[in-house]
């Protein structure tokens, strides 16, 4: 398969990239790693007229951490060396967990946090070859009328599907933005629009530069776990994460927090995990918890041979499962 033909750009500053990154949002696409956008040109899902290569931007490959401001990584750090990190193998398990669920060892090599943070959205119809689609009209996110996973909805219902989003969700992320009009820095489920058509917010001439992460709690523990019919390569079909900070090995939970992905046309953070908060994780908190979870999931029918009951019905064992796992890393601190 070719690649469609296009402009191609190596600017040296933040600035040079927002001001090449104005076009319209179908005109011009970001480009470091590469491991996703590649196939997506060579299946014309992505045609644009410019590909902005930022790997040579300096400042934006750094990961530093300090017990004031917390971890800080550049836009560019790779997989491998997020999970090498010996701080961030430390202090954020859970990160490190959804990281190493990424892909092989030869994608997280080149895969960047920016890159997995703001992948496309992805569905059966979608992410077909060009040839493949040309047997039905295009969809919703394609410029058509129609959705062909959802029958008769006029919205997109193409699904996010990151791993690391939902650990770094848990971990009370933020993400800092530069535009031409200078830097911001939002909470990470603020990247995230939920239109199956266009998955974030950024607009044209803005650009992800770092994630910034909030030292962690003492006594805190995380899991993530993933879905996937193969141990290597796939998607997650469903990806939980949970993160759980304890008063004592059989204390009071003083924060809790849960997020879920593959699940929707966004990340999905289970706001009733703060119904935790100060009261001993009992049985009946944690069914009321999956609950409301499962409720929150709308898995979508996919290329593969799990429907979307038995994944939404999986949501369950895997938030008890990640709670579980995340209850036992606090309670190695204790011994």
């Amino acid at each position: 398969m070719k690649l469609p033909r296009f402009k191609y750009v190596e600017p040296r500053s933040i600035r040079k990239a927002c001001e090449f990154l104005q076009a319209p949002q179908d005109e011009v696409q970001i480009i470091a790693g590469g491991t996703d956008l590649i196939m997506a040109l060579k299946n014309r899902q992505k045609i644009p007229k410019l590909l902005v290569d930022i790997s040579g931007i300096p400042g934006l490959k750094e990961i530093k951490y300090s017990d004031k401001d917390g971890l800080r990584v550049g836009v560019l750090a790779t997989l491998r060396h997020l999970t090498a990190h010996p701080v961030v193998r430390e202090k954020y398990p859970v990160l490190v967990q959804a990281a190493l669920s990424v892909g092989t060892p030869q994608i997280r090599a080149m895969s960047t946090i920016g890159g997995n943070l703001c992948q496309d959205t992805c569905c059966m119809y979608f992410n077909r070859s060009a040839m493949v689609r040309q047997t039905l009209e295009p969809c919703h996110k394609l410029g058509g009328q129609v959705c062909h996973v959802v029958n008769a909805s006029e919205e997109c219902w193409a699904t996010y599907a990151g791993d690391v989003a939902p650990a770094l969700l848990v971990l009370r992320a933020r993400v800092k933005i530069a535009g031409l009009r200078g830097e911001k820095v939002v909470p990470l489920h603020e990247l995230f629009s939920c239109d199956g058509k266009r998955p974030h917010t950024l607009r044209p001439g803005q650009l992800v530069t770092e994630i910034q992460v909030p030292a962690p709690s003492p006594s805190s523990g995380g899991a993530y776990l993933k879905l996937r019919q193969r141990e290597t390569l796939d998607y997650p079909l469903l990806g939980v994460a949970v993160n759980l900070t304890m008063e004592g090995e059989d204390g009071i939970c003083k924060d809790a927090s849960l997020a879920l992905t593959a699940v929707d046309k966004a990340p999905v953070v289970v706001e009733e995990a703060n119904r935790l908060k100060g009261k001993k994780l009992t049985h009946e908190l944690m069914q009321d918890l999956t609950k409301a979870a499962i409720k929150r999931a709308h898995p979508i029918k996919d290329l593969c041979d799990l429907t979307a009951t038995y994944r939404r019905n999986m949501v369950n064992v895997y938030v008890e499962s990640a709670t579980q796992q995340a209850l036992q890393s606090v309670a190695k601190q204790f011994r």
